[in-house]
């Protein structure tokens, strides 16, 4: 899994996405969730929690997973303290662990000792009809539902700035660090170059729907490849210029002892179409028998903790269609995050 391209908290929010699609009736789905821990005396973190209640309102069931996104196997080690994390919060009825890398022997006979089961969080490679039955096809997630992804990208580029407090003429550094207001380093943007890192990306957001960009989209359609060591490939190129208000932005410079603020920006440049790999598949099974918990076709955005995910349950027809942003508090640590059931896609 080191190909993987999500962070571990999209990969806590894909965990939880697979349980909101296979527990359609759960009464609460929460990310990050504060568990009593009996031996502590305290409430300690749970990456995802299932909470189903029958119709008298009793619960049911309380399942807590664990999700971890490492690079390498998870040894007995790291199993061992989550499965007695997990076996002193009496309130939990069923305990997951969920790795992206899978697990070592002797962690796989602990977590048995435990009775914690364990998933794998894999690329979807399987047939269909073998994991999904109800779908009713045949061949590879690959085949059954192909996947392109373009980005319109901005190349030979330069940037004009103006700031309205400026005297004369001024330049800015790539490197150099950019400031708020108070002269003090910006609090989201280290330097000017993440700055413009970001612009470009905005002023793509804006262009990539708008003429000439879709008519030359359905012009010059890109082929496709993914064939490894090639590159992605890419259409003609068009000059263009964009003027983008960032004034509240508030980013700062020095100028002549003053502090100064962009005000704007014009891109001038090059547009063009790019066709990027195929985004990935993925799915979650059990490692006991390789049954398959839930599988997804993911779409990582081009900005930190943004993805498009259609996740599958193999005892439903239906497809949820799941379109994720997390917020800056949430892209480090996720806590107390509910999650809701909406009906998706049905296949017929």
């Amino acid at each position: 899994m080191s190909k993987v391209p999500l962070t571990p908290m999209l990969v806590q929010y894909l965990t939880a996405l697979c349980c909101l699609r296979c527990n359609p009736d759960a009464v609460d789905i929460t990310i990050g969730e504060m568990v009593e821990d009996e031996a502590a005396e305290s409430t300690r973190d749970v990456d995802v929690t299932v909470t189903i209640k029958d119709s008298d309102s009793v619960t049911d069931a309380f399942m807590a997973y664990e999700v971890k996104h490492e690079r390498s196997a998870l040894d007995v080690a790291k199993v061992e303290a989550l499965c007695l994390k997990l076996n002193d919060m009496p309130s939990i009825t069923h305990r997951v662990i969920v790795s992206t890398s899978g697990f070592s022997p002797t962690a796989q006979k602990k977590a048995a000792r435990h009775g914690v089961e364990l998933y794998q969080l894999k690329e979807w490679t399987r047939p269909l009809q073998e994991q999904f039955p109800l779908l009713e096809m045949t061949g590879t997630v690959s085949e059954r539902f192909p996947r392109q992804k373009w980005l319109l990208t901005w190349n030979d580029y330069r940037f004009a700035l103006v700031s309205s407090a400026a005297q004369g003429p001024f330049a800015v550094e790539s490197k150099g660090q950019a400031l708020d207001q108070h002269g003090k380093p910006h609090g989201k943007y280290s330097s000017f170059e993440d700055f413009w890192n970001e612009l470009l990306l905005r002023s793509t957001e804006v262009l990539y729907c708008l003429e000439p960009a879709d008519t030359v989209l359905r012009t010059f359609p890109l082929t496709p490849s993914d064939a490894p060591g090639e590159p992605p490939a890419a259409g003609p190129q068009w000059p263009h210029t964009h003027t983008l208000d960032v004034s509240a932005d508030g980013v700062y410079f020095t100028n002549s002892d003053t502090f100064c603020r962009i005000d704007t920006v014009t891109i001038n440049g090059f547009l063009r179409w790019e066709r990027s790999r195929t985004p990935p598949a993925y799915v979650i099974e059990r490692l006991s028998d390789g049954q398959a918990f839930a599988g997804a076709l993911v779409s990582p955005g081009e900005r930190p903790g943004q993805m498009i995910a259609f996740v599958f349950s193999p005892t439903s027809r239906d497809i949820g269609i799941e379109f994720v942003q997390l917020s800056e508090a949430h892209q480090n640590a996720i806590r107390q995050l509910k999650l809701e059931y909406k009906a998706g896609s049905v296949w017929t």
